[in-house]
């Protein structure tokens, strides 16, 4: 009887952990903030499913609806805030930043977009995310494909871009411009946070504020900020 009663307490345990690190809430809009002008005649919704460090957008089911994975970032969370970044129906720079309770989510996007949303009980004839990006026939894996904005292209020693919705062509008149892209890891912010955690050899533990990025800090977390090792501190990358 006591190995029959342990076993049970094994499965509930195991149980307990998988509900614990997958899960799926629905998060419906409530505004929007595009070009320093907010809105809050909206509608929409979007299932967000969670396991471990990695969320990603999902039917009610928790499957995936094709717009890739966003991953934790431990350097720009906090005890108030969990940030995620990574791929979402809005690209592949996307940051996903949820109170810390997951009871709020800012969908920020590169050019400063916010889109506000809060968790609820999904209605019961909503079973999918409301956005979802378009299939397209030639996919045939049965997935889906994004649908960007035209790809900006940077021409000579100019930083103004010009959109191009089709892949140019070589010619013998003209070379191929390389393309620009921002930096994942820093966003172009050629910079990124680092928290050494020194030692404070019994002294007494107090905030201090970053003259940096403008946020408090308690000195023993040692918060700073370093040159982005991926990009070197170019805030972005180039590709033929």
């Amino acid at each position: 009887m006591n190995k029959m009663m342990l076993s049970f307490a094994v499965l509930f345990v195991i149980s307990a952990l998988g509900i614990k690190a997958q899960r799926c809430s629905y998060y419906a809009l409530t505004k929007k903030v595009c070009n320093n002008t907010q809105t809050t005649n909206v509608s929409g919704g979007q299932f967000i499913s969670f396991i471990d460090d990695i969320c990603y957008e999902s039917d009610n089911k928790r499957i995936g609806v094709g717009h890739g994975t966003l991953k934790l970032n431990k350097n720009y969370s906090n005890s108030s805030f969990k940030v995620y970044m990574g791929d979402s129906y809005w690209g592949s720079n996307t940051t996903f930043k949820f109170k810390s309770d997951l009871s709020v989510l800012n969908v920020i996007l590169e050019n400063g977009d916010v889109y506000v949303y809060k968790r609820k009980s999904a209605p019961s004839s909503i079973t999918t995310c409301s956005l979802i990006r378009k299939r397209t026939k030639e996919n045939s894996g049965g997935g889906y494909t994004p649908v960007y904005q035209p790809t900006p292209v940077y021409s000579g020693s100019s930083n103004t871009p010009t959109t191009s919705s089709t892949p140019r062509q070589n010619t013998t008149s003209a070379k191929r411009q390389p393309n620009k892209h921002t930096c994942s890891l820093c966003r172009g912010q050629k910079r990124i946070v680092k928290d050494t955690y020194p030692s404070l050899y019994g002294t007494k533990d107090y905030q201090v504020k970053c003259n940096e990025c403008g946020g408090y800090f308690m000195r023993s977390t040692g918060h700073t900020h370093v040159t982005c090792p991926q990009c070197h501190g170019k805030g972005y990358f180039t590709t033929d």
